[in-house]
């Protein structure tokens, strides 16, 4: 387990301690997971534990830190979706019986007088079998315990699990937190980077090191002409390479066909772009015939697709059919 915070959740982190070790016993972090929303939760729950914090940041040196990194300490457990590996990718969900099991080890009585805590990330991993077995533990908890459930999209939680979770806000870095924080990671044109990637520094940092990162600009070009978009194309480069890769494949064109449709609504509106900046002439003359209404029905249409990595749907035939309404809308 990871648990260093990152350089902009340190100033937060003392706050959420104070919160998490004196109050409620379940909590919703919530956050933009490219702003590292998991690694503030994980910070949290390494701190709760720790037996000699340092300014609310876990010591690394202490038993419960050198547990928590070899990932057998007996007062902690983490419930996250398992993704499988290699040729074998599993749905990205949290099975009852993980979540059964959790709640027995919460149990139990803690090993040291920190207490027991769990961390669910994401909790929007949970069906509505592993959140309603969630649900019983979190009305009554046992005593001595903290609950952390990670959500970047809470509203997507069952309102029941809302309920009767506190909610803690993760804030994003600055933007000079977040170049400074690139350049140290070594990411060429980070500036670049970080505004195609919403102002988030975890997703800029894992597109500069990603296909779907090099191939952003090729599926640009390729909008820009929406009469000879090749959708056969970009259908079988989402479906290309390792089975482990697809879901991130079609994640990432999907995300920037939404930026773009979006950055396109904002032109039309007289207003700039927030991520192809660099693309302001190109999209001005982008179908200047389609009514504005129809464009954002069909941007709604995609935000509904997020989540089709979370289904057994083929992504490619999903990914063809959306450049093909693509073609047809913006080629006017």
């Amino acid at each position: 387990m990871d648990f260093a915070p990152l350089p902009w959740h340190t100033t937060w982190l003392a706050k959420a301690r104070a919160l998490t070790s004196e109050h409620h016993h379940a909590w919703l972090v919530v956050g933009r997971t490219g702003d590292g929303v998991g690694y503030a939760a994980s910070a949290l729950a390494a701190s709760l534990l720790c037996h000699q914090p340092q300014e609310s940041v876990a010591c690394g040196q202490c038993p419960s830190c050198r547990w928590l990194a070899g990932d057998v300490h007996p007062d902690f457990k983490k419930l996250a979706p398992d993704l499988g590996d290699g040729e074998t990718v599993k749905l990205p969900t949290i099975k009852v019986d993980a979540v059964r099991e959790a709640l027995d080890f919460m149990q139990l009585s803690a090993a040291g007088e920190q207490g027991r805590v769990l961390l669910v990330d994401p909790a929007t991993a949970l069906p509505r079998e592993s959140a309603n077995a969630l649900l019983k533990a979190l009305e009554e908890p046992p005593p001595y315990t903290r609950w952390l459930l990670v959500a970047a999209q809470p509203e997507r939680l069952l309102p029941t699990i809302r309920s009767r979770a506190l909610k803690i806000a993760v804030p994003g870095p600055t933007p000079a937190e977040a170049l400074t924080w690139l350049h140290e990671q070594g990411v060429s044109s980070a500036e670049t980077m970080l505004q195609q990637s919403r102002g988030e520094p975890l997703s800029a940092l894992a597109a500069s090191k990603s296909e779907s990162g090099n191939a952003r600009e090729e599926f640009v070009r390729d909008l820009l002409r929406p009469g000879h978009l090749p959708t056969l194309k970009w259908g079988a480069w989402v479906e290309a390479g390792p089975k482990a890769e697809r879901r991130e494949r079609f994640a990432a064109l999907l995300r920037a066909l939404l930026d773009w449709t979006s950055d396109w609504a904002r032109v039309r509106t007289q207003l700039v772009p927030r991520v192809f900046f660099t693309e302001h002439a190109g999209l001005a003359a982008l179908a200047p015939g389609l009514p504005l209404s129809e464009a954002l029905r069909y941007h709604r249409g995609l935000i509904r697709k997020l989540n089709l990595p979370d289904t057994t749907l083929s992504a490619r035939l999903q990914f063809e059919s959306l450049l093909l309404d693509y073609r047809v809308l913006f080629s006017r």
